[in-house]
């Protein structure tokens, strides 16, 4: 069994998230290709992109998106709304999908009691959101809350339901959001932030997409997923979707004869056997790079193998509010928040440790780059105590 330590598990990891070194200028879904890219909160996959993409522009994105489309914006891993490739949506959308009661459950959270009086299986009324949304959504676009209110329209039986503490809206959100990884629908205009419009997939490309082999997809994400997380467990990769872990340990089952053990650290995880040789002898990273709230690389389950250190992982993953992470030469660095003043963008840096003035200076260059992708000219950088 291979044994490696923590900086070639993390190192292995962010050269498959292309951070070692940025793809070439107009490679946005071979980026996505990865692990997607989450579009919350809004507007942060256009600087989760420039970390990993030479010359991302606004315009550029929005290209890919509204114009030429080979960039699809859809409700993935958890629910929650992805970038991701064209070609590959079936992959993070019905791939994506928990599968049985049991994990629809863990999908649904504290929304499964509440739905319980209406005596449906959660997967039937997850089929009937899909199949209300495709007839709410032919021939036009709707604000997504729209969308929302029109699937309870067409079933009154999820209306009136007592909401579960901690929810903010008396609609169930996990029902949605399962709806939407049935890739029947997209997001066809993600700059409205919270209220996005969304439309019929096949309308938005003006074709029906191929319908995903079920079993086929959900492997391939399982690969995705330890090409960039690797190596994990089945629990880990169970968080990462949201769903159960008998679920998951199906589709572990069925990948099976790819899948190595390695020893991390002193635990044992999986890894896709053809990615040994590149776990134990990973390239180097250099330069900085600004990472997103809850970029891809941030989603990696075992946080504390990427921040050893309680407190500063408490900074970084806070429920709300949570700030991006500064990455120098591959290392944590520190974290960093920003908002626009004018033309500036205030970029504010808390460091973990000291700064030096050549990793002042890499920062500050980084922070203007990522300017005109929040709407500035230039950017300001101010680095804590």
């Amino acid at each position: 069994m291979l044994e490696v330590d923590r900086a070639q598990v993390l190192a292995f990891r962010l050269s498959r998230h292309h951070l070692v070194h940025r793809l070439p200028a107009g490679s946005l879904p071979e980026a996505a290709a990865a692990a997607g890219i989450q579009e919350t909160p809004g507007r942060t996959a256009a600087v989760a992109l420039h970390a990993r993409v030479a010359g991302v522009t606004p315009a550029g994105l929005d290209r890919a998106l509204r114009q030429d489309r080979s960039l699809l914006a859809a409700w993935a891993m958890r629910g929650a709304p992805y970038l991701v490739p064209t070609p590959d949506a079936g992959v993070f959308t019905t791939g994506a999908q928990p599968v049985g009661e049991e994990s629809l459950r863990v999908f649904f959270g504290g929304w499964t009691a509440s739905l319980a009086p209406v005596g449906v299986p959660l997967g039937e009324l997850v089929t009937r959101a899909a199949a209300a949304a495709y007839q709410v959504l032919d021939g036009r676009q709707l604000p997504v809350d729209d969308l929302r209110h029109g699937i309870a329209d067409r079933l009154p039986e999820i209306r009136g339901l007592t909401r579960p503490s901690g929810a903010h809206a008396d609609l169930p959100e996990p029902l949605f959001r399962a709806a939407g990884q049935s890739g029947g629908v997209c997001i066809a205009d993600t700059r409205r932030m919270t209220d996005a419009l969304v439309a019929r997939t096949d309308q938005w490309l003006g074709r029906s997409p191929p319908e995903p082999d079920a079993a086929a997809v959900r492997a391939e994400l399982l690969r995705r997923y330890l090409r960039c997380y690797g190596p994990s467990s089945p629990q880990a990769f169970a968080e990462w979707t949201l769903r159960g872990l008998a679920d998951v340990r199906e589709v572990v089952a069925a990948l099976g004869p790819e899948l190595v053990e390695v020893r991390a650290d002193g635990s044992v995880g999986m890894l896709l056997g053809a990615d040994l040789e590149a776990l134990e002898s990973p390239p180097e990273p250099s330069g900085a790079r600004l990472l997103p709230a809850h970029d891809p690389y941030l989603q990696q389950r075992d946080r504390e193998r990427l921040l050893p250190d309680r407190e500063q992982r408490r900074r970084l993953w806070r429920p709300v509010g949570a700030p991006g992470l500064v990455l120098l030469d591959g290392q944590a660095a520190g974290t960093w928040t920003s908002r626009r003043a004018g033309r500036t963008l205030r970029v504010t840096v808390e460091p973990f440790g000291l700064l030096s003035g050549p990793a002042r200076r890499a920062v500050a260059a980084e922070a203007d780059r990522i300017a005109p992708l929040r709407g500035a000219d230039r950017a300001a950088l101010e680095v804590g105590g």
